[in-house]
C-alpha cells in the first residue's frame, strides 16, 4: 500500500524553498523558535555590532513574542565577561530586503545556532498548513491522507492538510527508509486546524530513534512591536 521513498522524489505536491505567511499584518517584527526536542527555554540579546539590546526568551513549544531588530542584519548573543562588548554572538541574521513578517528557526550546533528564516507570510503557509523541518540526516517521506511529501534534511518543506471530509481529522503516516524500502516510523490523525498552522521537527532522539515534535501557532495579527 505504500511506495518507496524513491517514488515521493517525483511527487511536487510540496516544494522546499525560499520560505514566505498567512497572516496580515502592517508591522515589521520577528518571532524565533528553538528546534530542540522537549521544552527547553534559552534568553538572547540582540546584538548590532558592539550594541546589546534586550533579551528574548526563545523556547521550543512555541515561537517567542515579536520583536524588532534595529536592522536587517544583527546577532543573537548571550552575555560573555571575556568579550569587551560583554556579550557573545550565537546566531547571525540577515533578513532580506523585502518582507515584515519572518520566523527564525534556531538549530543548534554545538555553542552557536544554525539560522533557518521563514517568511512568516509565505502563501504557501496558511491555515491548515503544515511546515516540515528535518534535522535528520536522511530523507524522510509522509503521507497527510492521499497527499505524498518528500522532506528532505534542513529544507523547510511547506505541504497543505487534505481536502476536508466528514470527519475533522486526516491520517497522518511518516517514512524513513530502510534497507530500500520506507517503513513506517509514525502513524498517526491529525485534526484540520482552521484557524493555525503547525511545524513538525524530526530528530534523532539519544538512542538513534526518529521523533517529531509539533508546535501549533494560532493565525491572528501579529502584534505591534513598535
Amino acid at each position: 500500500m505504500f511506495r518507496l521513498l524513491s517514488t515521493l522524489l517525483r511527487v511536487t505536491a510540496c516544494f522546499a524553498g525560499s520560505l514566505t505567511a498567512a497572516t496580515e499584518s502592517n508591522t515589521t517584527g520577528v518571532r524565533a523558535l528553538l528546534l530542540v526536542p522537549g521544552g527547553p527555554v534559552v534568553k538572547l540579546h540582540l546584538l548590532s555590532g558592539s550594541v546589546a539590546g534586550d533579551a528574548v526568551q526563545i523556547g521550543a513549544r512555541g515561537l517567542s513574542d515579536p520583536f524588532k531588530p534595529g536592522t536587517r542584519e544583527f546577532s543573537l548573543a548571550v552575555p560573555d565577561a571575556k568579550q569587551e562588548s560583554g556579550f557573545r554572538a550565537v546566531a547571525n541574521v540577515v533578513l532580506p530586503a523585502e518582507g515584515k513578517d519572518f520566523i527564525i528557526l534556531l538549530e543548534p550546533a554545538g555553542a552557536t545556532y544554525k539560522v533557518h528564516l521563514v517568511n512568516g507570510g509565505e502563501s504557501r503557509f496558511g491555515a491548515d498548513s503544515i511546515l516540515f523541518f528535518n534535522a535528520s540526516e536522511v530523507t524522510l517521506g509522509a503521507t497527510l491522507g492521499e497527499t505524498k511529501v518528500l522532506i528532505k534534511p534542513r529544507m523547510a518543506v511547506f505541504a497543505k492538510a487534505p481536502p476536508r471530509g466528514e470527519k475533522p481529522y486526516y491520517q497522518v503516516t511518516f517514512y524513513e527508509p530502510d534497507k530500500g524500502k520506507a517503513r513506517p516510523f509514525a502513524d498517526t490523525r491529525w485534526p484540520h486546524r482552521d484557524k493555525g498552522r503547525c511545524y513538525i521537527f524530526f530528530y534523532r532522539s539519544q538512542t538513534g530513534r526518529l521523533i517529531y515534535q509539533a508546535v501549533d501557532e494560532e493565525l491572528t495579527p501579529m502584534a505591534s512591536v513598535q
